[in-house]
């Protein structure tokens, strides 16, 4: 009905004051809709998905929660780019890791100043950002990292600190298990060993199994399962996948790669 005020020829008669009183009240709903989405959307940009957003009436509740383990990164509001990027792939990274959650503090330079008593608190500058802290039973008022801002440095630091993140790229322990698996005639200690370290120390890794499973298929069909199985992985990832799919079969063809190169050791 709005369309047909709008669109009405030069002879027609001029919209009663009813009409525009209601077309005004339309046009503020419909700004006043708009207005709410963008910040709906502006908060959700503010949290990386995967992370808890703490402020300064929720930040002690979370760490008084027991038998619980909090990464924090404190950071302005908004922030982006490469250590934004890392973040956000230990936030997808820790999700199956049992009692252990991934928080970010925002704090802002301006206006009201939100969580800005929390950086003081913390004796954080500016420069500092983004500054990471983890807390838990060991370290109730926080162990600060000290390493450079990248997925994988992070992980590794956590994982020295007892948290079981599942690793970027191969697994260490595993690959050299691999390559003695193939260089020691397929012995059965390796894989019993590798089976061990999955179910335990790389419980929450699903790539882990995946060494595994190799073993396994080697054992059964030979060393030429891997040549076979590299060419197939790679003809799927050529294709059409979902992007969850596709991170998983490039995990596979990596830790393929450990297996094809057992003379490295």
């Amino acid at each position: 009905w709005l369309k047909a005020f709008w669109h009405k020829g030069p002879g027609s008669p001029r919209p009663s004051p009813s009409h525009r009183a209601t077309m005004g009240l339309a046009s503020g709903l419909l700004q006043a809709a708009v207005a709410a989405a963008l910040l709906l959307a502006r908060q959700a940009e503010c949290t990386a998905q995967g992370a808890i957003k703490l402020d300064n009436y929720t930040f002690d509740k979370v760490l008084a929660t027991p038998d619980y383990s909090l990464l924090v990164k404190f950071d302005t509001s908004f922030a982006y780019g490469e250590k934004e990027d890392a973040f956000k792939e230990v936030c997808k990274l820790a999700h199956p890791v049992p009692s252990f959650f991934v928080a970010e503090v925002p704090v802002q330079e301006y206006g009201d100043k939100e969580n800005d008593d929390l950086r003081e608190r913390f004796g954080l500058k500016r420069d500092d950002f983004p500054a990471y802290f983890l807390f838990n039973k060991a370290n109730g008022k926080g162990l600060k990292y000290t390493g450079d801002v990248k997925a994988e440095d992070l992980v590794a630091w956590l994982r020295r600190n007892q948290i079981r993140m599942p690793t970027i790229g191969t697994i260490e322990e595993l690959d050299t298990l691999a390559k003695k698996f193939l260089k020691e005639g397929l012995a059965d200690d390796h894989l019993k060993a590798a089976k061990s370290l999955a179910e335990s120390q790389y419980s929450t890794d699903r790539k882990a199994p995946m060494y595994v499973k190799i073993m396994q298929k080697i054992k059964e069909k030979g060393e030429s399962y891997v040549e076979g199985e590299t060419a197939r992985v790679t003809k799927i990832l050529a294709g059409k996948n979902t992007p969850e799919k596709q991170a998983e079969l490039g995990d596979k063809l990596k830790i393929l790669g450990v297996f094809a190169s057992k003379d490295e050791l």
